[in-house]
């Protein structure tokens, strides 16, 4: 059995699973045998077998069980503490955004069926095929660092008493790919930093 995976489908992590339920269940392989066959370690076999025992999954496993479903819940929980484990959002290669919307462009294509196929979420694939279409996912027109400048400015004349509380008055500018933003007001570096950072994660 081929257990080779598109290098472009991060989902999937470990693609020997299912050939190593079928040889220790149809063929009767030993856990060693099924390491040396599958160049996996030991370990890796025996915490398998005892993640697939502890949730109770039966062989052979029902139709609707696909490879990452498989994954997902067999690796859902701390071996140790059998506490869930917190997912980390998937890093997706951005070669693989591309492929993927651009699948979602051709004729008569389904973009919630594209998106279950490929193991993401169907507002993921949305956003990346309406940035895909505006050229956002493009290499050369994503910006790596985003220019900004700080102007310090003179403190504004008050004729009354000014509140130790306010914040202070400074003038920002960005530069972006489709311009320039420039701010100015009662802006503190915290609220600055935020702007930034979310202007930065737009990017993703």
């Amino acid at each position: 059995m081929d257990t080779t995976v598109d290098k472009n489908t991060p989902y999937i992590r470990r693609p020997w699973i299912f050939t190593a339920l079928s040889l220790r269940f149809n063929d009767a392989l030993t856990y060693r045998e099924i390491a040396e066959q599958l160049n996996i370690s030991n370990s890796a076999i025996h915490k398998m077998f005892t993640r697939f025992r502890r949730t109770g999954i039966n062989w052979p496993l029902p139709e609707e069980y696909t490879p990452e479903r498989l994954e997902e819940e067999l690796y859902a929980f701390n071996l140790e503490t059998n506490l869930p484990v917190k997912k980390r959002r998937p890093d997706w290669p951005l070669e693989f955004k591309i492929r993927l919307a651009n699948l979602t462009l051709q004729q008569g294509a389904c973009v919630a069926q594209i998106a279950r196929e490929h193991g993401i979420n169907d507002n993921l694939l949305f956003n990346w095929r309406n940035l895909h279409r505006q050229g956002l996912l493009d290499p050369a027109s994503r910006a790596s660092l985003i220019p900004v400048t700080v102007e310090p400015l003179s403190p504004p004349r008050h004729n009354g008493a000014v509140s130790s509380d306010s914040p202070p008055v400074i003038s920002c500018k960005l530069t972006l790919p489709g311009g320039s933003l420039s701010l100015t007001g009662p802006l503190t570096p915290e609220l600055l930093h935020v702007l930034v950072s979310e202007l930065r994660e737009g990017e993703a």
